[in-house]
């Protein structure tokens, strides 16, 4: 049986006993989103977008056209900021906001989350479990958003996928260097055939994890605990 430790602290990087392979993009929506919805269509593919929420203020019909096209929404903040960087309050006030901006824009409840630079603070960690939403990682990070990354390097340190991966792309440059999307755009064709010729489906998270048998929603979400409680706010 997982430990106490492994299930309070524990969040999703790859999911066993699957199938498929998870293509998520993170800090849109931006500018080129129709280019990679097209792209992602031709190919037969739903992905999940983590989203920003100050992006989603900014052109709200963009993530409308997200949950038309069958994709999957996934919260990733409100303001692209590294939680270490805030006090809990402003932790908390951040995923509110997104959260909110998020299901009024789209009718539908948050259910996976991915903190900014893949960092959670106590604050965000237990905030997640209170509301019940799966924390979400990656096993395979290209870092497409690097100054000096072109599509061809994305797809060789993306290299072969394995059942169960989670790919880590990104489909705005707001918060990285200008044009990185555009690299990102390039690459996808080849890391979604590479993914085919590996056998496997590309997919979004929530699909493997029921693919998986695993249900949504950290194990911490059940034990009760709370930021409030931890920052004494309530």
């Amino acid at each position: 049986m997982m430990g106490l430790g492994r299930r309070l602290f524990a969040d999703v990087r790859r999911i066993p006993g699957v199938n498929g392979v998870a293509v998520t993009f993170d800090d849109g929506p931006g500018e080129g989103l129709d280019a990679f919805l097209t792209t992602l269509d031709r190919a037969g593919v739903r992905a999940t977008f983590f989203v920003v929420g100050e992006q989603v203020r900014a052109a709200p019909g963009r993530l409308t056209e997200i949950v038309a096209a069958g994709h999957e929404v996934g919260l990733h903040c409100d303001r692209h900021l590294h939680q270490l960087s805030l006090t809990p309050w402003a932790v908390l006030e951040d995923l509110r906001r997104a959260q909110a901006t998020i299901e009024d824009t789209t009718g539908k409840p948050v259910r996976l989350y991915r903190p900014p630079y893949g960092c959670y603070s106590l604050a965000s960690w237990f905030e997640a479990g209170r509301r019940g939403w799966t924390r979400v990682r990656w096993s395979r990070d290209p870092q497409d958003w690097a100054a000096d990354a072109t599509p061809d390097g994305i797809v060789a340190a993306v290299g072969r996928p394995e059942p169960g991966d989670i790919i880590l792309l990104h489909d705005s440059d707001r918060y990285s260097v200008p044009g990185a999307w555009r690299r990102t755009l390039a690459a996808l064709p080849r890391i979604l055939d590479a993914i085919a010729a590996a056998g496997l489906t590309a997919c979004p998270v929530g699909a493997l994890l029921d693919q998986a048998g695993i249900g949504r929603g950290p194990w911490s979400a059940r034990v009760g605990f709370t930021p409030e409680r931890l920052y004494r706010l309530g």
